[in-house]
């Protein structure tokens, strides 16, 4: 009598049952090390705001160079190919995109 090697198949329930606990996993083993890095919350604020601070500050510099990267490329990228996404609304883009780069680049000016 010969067996069958049949491959089982992992259903997406499972998979996602798998992630969730993963993740679960990494919060719980990662927290430790992160439970002093910033602010506590009892007798008063302990920590290092100024970490904080850099920190976000550094964000929204990035976020609004992105930003500011997606308008420039809605202006420069040429606009010949009807399947393009920005094909007829290219300057509203660059214009929305503007704006947004401007707000993250003056949030993080006043942090």
């Amino acid at each position: 009598m010969q067996h069958r090697w049949t491959s089982t198949r992992v259903t997406a329930g499972a998979l996602h049952y798998a992630a969730g606990l993963l993740l679960a996993w990494l919060a719980l083993y990662l927290e430790p090390a992160l439970a002093n890095r910033f602010e506590t919350i009892g007798g008063g604020f302990s920590g290092s705001s100024g970490v904080k601070r850099e920190w976000l500050q550094m964000f929204f510099i990035v976020i609004g160079g992105l930003s500011l990267l997606g308008a420039v490329l809605a202006v420069v990228v040429p606009h010949k190919n009807a399947l393009y996404l920005n094909f007829n609304n290219w300057k509203q883009s660059a214009i929305i995109m503007l704006v947004i780069a401007t707000v993250f680049f003056v949030i993080a000016g006043l942090l």
